[in-house]
């Protein structure tokens, strides 16, 4: 058992809930995906086979006998034989504890986690959100590039972390996940683990166009630029 990971993620789980929990109205879908990731996580550190290694066998000094006076000219008497000190008994000690049996947990059955999320087709909001706007396609729309600067601003981004420049991270920040940064760091880990941009338009739809109103006239121009950002990530 890695008993330090244990306590990482169980500070984490604590975290997280009690961040659901100031606003249970609000849990959203990659919320329960990110608790279920820290609980598996958990869950391996507790299986874990890293343990603390155990301190050498102390030794004990071995006595020996005093050696034995070498023979000198014949003396005027012979001289008394030398006994050895007998060495002390050993030391009574415990005998070492057996190691406790394995334990073999049931396997969880759960959701995967966040990493290997594959999303489904944007169900019905809720009835607190209103309903997709007619103009949500409209944020997708994509014209073929034909000039060689636009093709060159169309290159693929293997990460979407690393494309994002400070100012932007701010910008988007802003305009299109409500001034809440940890939302828009949630989105762009969980679109960096799809595989196409069908998963990622559906997770848009379902988490984003809708909750922060991507269709408005401010900030529809915004989201239109974050979408290309996120073709580009699937080029």
């Amino acid at each position: 058992m890695d008993l330090l990971k244990t306590k990482i993620y169980i500070d984490k789980i604590n975290r997280e809930y009690a961040r659901m929990a100031g606003d249970p109205e609000n849990i959203m879908r990659i919320d329960v995906d990110i608790m279920l990731s820290y609980v598996r996580e958990l869950y391996d550190a507790i299986l874990s086979d890293t343990a603390n290694p155990a301190p050498p066998a102390r030794r004990e000094p071995v006595r020996t006998a005093a050696p034995e006076p070498k023979e000198t000219p014949p003396p005027a008497a012979p001289a008394p034989p030398v006994v050895a000190e007998p060495a002390p008994p050993p030391e009574d000690r415990p005998a070492p504890a057996s190691p406790p049996p394995p334990v073999v947990a049931e396997s969880i059955r759960s959701a995967e986690p966040l990493p290997s999320v594959k999303p489904t087709p944007p169900a019905a909001p809720p009835a607190s959100f209103p309903a997709l706007p007619p103009d949500a396609e409209s944020l997708f729309e994509y014209k073929e590039a034909k000039e060689l600067s636009e093709r060159l601003s169309n290159l693929p981004i293997p990460d979407l972390r690393k494309a994002i420049a400070l100012n932007d991270k701010l910008l988007l920040t802003r305009e299109l996940f409500g001034n809440d940064a940890p939302a828009f760091e949630r989105a762009i880990e969980t679109i960096n683990t799809f595989d196409n941009l069908d998963q990622a338009k559906a997770y848009l739809l379902e988490h984003c166009v809708i909750r922060y109103r991507w269709t408005e006239k401010k900030r529809a121009e915004t989201a239109r630029n974050f979408i290309k950002l996120v073709r580009r990530r699937f080029n």
